[in-house]
């Protein structure tokens, strides 16, 4: 125990802890104490080799670069310090009360490089720091975040000065010492010294029925409501105000908040205040459901005024909105809570829990909800100029993604969100925009026409909406199959659905089709990418817009911001593919730039599944790696999943690219392939009841939901040559090799077909094609190899002079390989819209059955593939809503 620290203590009368502890581990951890001693200052410690090296700040830090707060230096403490609250007896070193007021993880940040997963070179540099008497730390806390520097003075070997740096957690105006409560108690030094509790109270969950004590899920999709006619009384249901906002569900494990749109879209950084709030609340983790508003002078929601903050993407302006107009999130349900899960719970239950847990702050509130009386809280939003109410059952439970009869809302008149499918020429005024909006919806997992809506519109919204539209255009028809005649009889211009509208109107015809339909809104908070839902976007236009302009300045080496994240690239004129064929070289910086643009296909088909790598540092031509485990050097924003190795006895862990940041990480190691797995660490939505524990033994893994795959997988590889491979080589691209192919591919159709299965199929973007059939989870691996074989047999049979299943390279003949073992967990294809090492820098890329006898795999580049997709959008987008029960195949 170091000598200062124990000759200030009596540890006889203290009850501050006396061991000091050498050892940690993960990210280099901070903590801030509001310490109520003689005078009332915050002890700043920053854990360095076993100890927590500490400042006292006698004013306290400060958001504001302009302040240059006194920091003294005192004794080390132990890291069991940094959960240290209670009251030292008075007359003792530092008597008086102690909070833990803020707490995380820190990094030194010289330079702008972070080390949160390198704890050696943190600590070293750290050293290096104090003894050279200047630090700079990038800290993450509940309170405090961003970069701040501590400088000795020249007064005095113990005197420094904390200054806040000036980034985007800057703040001329938020005195952040008023957030005066415990980060892990919640109590005051006030509530101490009165021996009070804090606001959090110990709730025994256990007593909750229907609550499951289990893992936090990664995503849901929230609960709506349906719509109904008329307002209705009933002591069995409570009523709500209808606020006109933003659906937002709110994750918080860890002291790290993240907020999900409606549908599934991180706006995390849209709300930076109240992700800081959230996180500050006393719970180790919690997930609650609610509504973002802005309100305008008349304390009414204001959509107009929310999505005119919402659409702004630079950090600093959006800390500038959250100063001038600030949110409320409007809370209306608790869903998980410190490790458990509240979902089956009924309504009273999860509403009493969220009263009672302290779930209220500067930005967050509770929404009032009214018993019994329907219609007289119906009579009185409407007086007021709000959209209606909604109702709940009391013993409704929390259904994901379901449109529920439990939960009912009440409008004044109809509304709802539509898909843009396309839309009709205009004419007269209307001549240079459009006549009418071409709308959609999905049922049963289908896009189905719900007819057209052509008022309701401004100039000014005609020509935004055209212009939204204009890059959209396609050939192809979202809906697959033709309008009625007689319902649209004008020419359509179709467009990729991805724009979603809010249309009011009357009501409905037999046909399904609206009646006296009025357009309301663009709602640019809803993208659609899935037929399961609606979906946003992976990240939006304007976020990959920046992206690309960031790479067009002309320098090797830069620093890129991607949805705040900082990934610093180098060497991006680095040639990774070189010149081939006519076509000029592919550097580093052309591959970041085309993960960028074809993110919005790729990454829902990367999403919660654990991948593999072949990274090429010195390009194609030099050596290659493949890569499946990451022990360190992932960064911070990369999600990750720990799956038991029976080789190595042990969990490892993978690599899930589920985010913007991660995937364009990727292109500055140099990933030049892609391979996910088929099976997914997420259960939701079609296999919640499978087991979450991949990592504790083989036993757990057989178990758990990765062993239950989203797809049977069939390789079709051609093991034809062109006569100019050198001794060794694999076969490459030739017209008779893949014209064979071609020819195995029609006839593996015709028998899926047969036997009524639907497959998916895409390009190697190599010699051979891929066919993906999208299965229920309800079989494990271990069932459907054995039935792809089966399937491989029947077909080779069918055609014995094309198909061979021969396993051994050198016994095979020249025919096309049916490859059913790729259906083993943990063995990979290649992925869709991923490159290739290989000359021309191809691309695996989707393809229609119609599309067989004309395509040819090296149309599709990294050079290519974009003009293309944004052409014809992405062939898979229904992939996992078109999933196939195979168990008809096993009687």
């Amino acid at each position: 125990m170091p000598k200062r620290y124990d000759e200030k203590r009596d540890f006889t009368k203290t009850p501050e802890p006396s061991a000091f502890d050498s050892t940690g581990s993960g990210a280099l951890r901070f903590v801030i104490q509001k310490h109520a001693a003689r005078r009332l200052h915050y002890d700043l410690r920053l854990e360095v080799d076993g100890a927590l090296v500490s400042w006292a700040v006698p004013k306290g830090p400060s958001l504001n670069p302009k302040d240059k707060h006194l920091a003294v230096h005192v004794e080390d403490h132990p890291l069991s310090y940094a959960s240290f609250e209670g009251d030292i007896p008075k007359g003792e070193y530092g008597g008086g009360q102690v909070i833990v007021w803020d707490e995380g993880t820190y990094s030194p940040d010289e330079e702008g490089t972070l080390h949160f997963d390198d704890r050696v070179e943190a600590q070293r540099q750290m050293r290096e720091g104090l003894k050279k008497g200047k630090l700079s730390v990038t800290l993450r806390g509940s309170k405090l975040s961003g970069s701040w520097t501590l400088v000795k003075t020249t007064r005095s070997a113990e005197e420094w000065l904390l200054i806040k740096h000036r980034d985007e957690y800057v703040s001329e105006t938020r005195d952040v010492l008023k957030e005066d409560r415990s980060v892990l108690s919640g109590r005051t030094v006030e509530d101490v010294a009165a021996g009070r509790e804090g606001v959090r109270n110990e709730i025994d969950l256990t007593a909750v029925p229907g609550a499951i004590q289990q893992a936090m899920p990664r995503r849901m999709d929230p609960m709506t409501a349906t719509e109904i006619e008329k307002p209705f009384s009933n002591p069995e249901w409570l009523f709500e105000i209808k606020l006109d906002g933003i659906r937002v569900l709110a994750l918080v494990e860890d002291r790290r908040a993240k907020l999900l749109s409606r549908n599934g879209k991180d706006i995390t950084e849209k709300f930076p205040a109240l992700v800081r709030e959230l996180a500050a609340f006393p719970h180790d983790s919690f997930i609650l459901d609610g509504e973002v508003v802005i309100y305008d002078a008349q304390g009414i929601p204001s959509f107009q005024g929310l999505m005119e903050r919402f659409q702004r993407t630079n950090p600093r302006e959006i800390a500038q909105w959250d100063q001038v107009a600030p949110v409320d999130f409007c809370v209306f349900d608790l869903l998980y809570l410190d490790g458990w899960d509240l979902r089956q719970a009924a309504l009273s239950e999860r509403r009493k829990l969220m009263e009672s847990s302290g779930f209220r702050g500067a930005a967050t509130r509770i929404l009032d909800a009214f018993p019994e009386d329907g219609e007289l809280v119906y009579e009185q939003a409407k007086a007021m100029g709000f959209e209606g109410v909604v109702a709940k059952r009391l013993d409704s439970k929390y259904r994901d993604g379901t449109r529920s009869q439990q939960w009912q809302k009440i409008k004044g008149y109809h509304s709802d969100d539509f898909i843009v499918a396309g839309y009709t020429g205009g004419s007269g005024m209307r001549g240079s925009s459009f006549g009418s909006l071409v709308l959609g919806a999905m049922e049963d997992g289908k896009l189905v026409y719900q007819g057209n809506v052509g008022g309701g519109f401004s100039d000014k919204q005609l020509d935004e909406i055209r212009a939204l539209l204009k890059d959209l255009e396609t050939d192809v028809n979202p809906f697959g199959e033709p309008i009625p005649s007689k319902e649209s009889n004008e020419k359509i211009t179709w467009v990729q659905p991805k724009v979603c509208v809010e249309v009011q109107y009357m009501t409905r015809t037999r046909e399904g089709r609206l009646r006296f339909p009025i357009f309301k809104r663009i709602r640019p908070d809803v993208m659609y990418t899935s037929p399961a839902t609606f979906m946003a976007s992976p990240e939006s236009g304007n976020d990959i817009d920046s992206i690309l302009e960031q790479f067009a300045q002309p320098k090797s080496d830069l620093t890129i911001m991607v949805n705040g994240e900082a990934i610093k690239y180098s060497s991006l004129d680095r040639v990774l593919w070189p010149a081939y064929d006519g076509q000029p070289a592919v550097t580093k910086r052309d591959l970041a730039m085309y993960y960028a643009k074809v993110s919005p296909y790729i990454l829902p088909h990367l999403k919660d599944r654990p991948l593999a790598f072949v990274r090429c540092p010195d390009g194609i031509g030099g050596e290659h790696f493949f890569q499946k485990h990451w022990e360190k050097g992932l960064p911070d924003y990369a999600e990750e999943v720990a799956i038991w190795s029976s080789h190595n006895s042990r969990s490892s862990k993978y690599l899930m690219v589920n985010n913007l940041p991660t995937l364009m990480w990727l292109s500055q190691i140099s990933v030049l392939e892609i391979h996910p797995w088929y099976s997914r660490a997420n259960p939701e939505p079609d296999a919640t009841g499978l087991p979450l524990d991949t990592a504790t033994s083989e036993d757990t893994l057989d178990a758990s939901v990765l062993s239950y795959p989203d797809f049977m997988v069939i390789d079709l590889d051609p093991n034809i040559r062109s006569g100019k491979e050198q001794e060794g080589d694999e076969p490459e691209l030739n017209e008779k090799a893949f014209k064979m192919t071609v020819e195995a591919a029609v006839g593996l159709k015709e028998m899926l077909d047969n036997l009524k299965l639907t497959g998916y199929l895409k390009t190697s973007g190599k010699t051979g094609l891929h066919v993906y059939i999208p299965i229920e989870r309800n079989l494990t691996f271990s069932v459907v190899r054995p039935l792809c074989e089966t399937l491989g047999r029947h077909l080779m049979q069918i055609m014995p002079d094309v198909i061979t299943m021969e396993w051994a390279v050198k016994k095979r003949p020249e025919k096309i390989f049916f490859d059913h073992n790729q259906n083993v967990r943990g063995k990979t294809l290649v992925s869709v819209f991923s490159p290739r090492p290989a000359p021309g820098a191809p691309v695996s890329f989707p393809i229609d059955w119609s599309q067989l006898k004309t395509v040819y795999p090296m149309q599709y580049t990294i050079k290519s593939t974009p003009a293309a997709l944004a052409k014809a959008g992405d062939r898979w987008r229904d992939i996992l809503a078109r999933k196939q029960d195979l168990h008809s195949l096993l009687s």
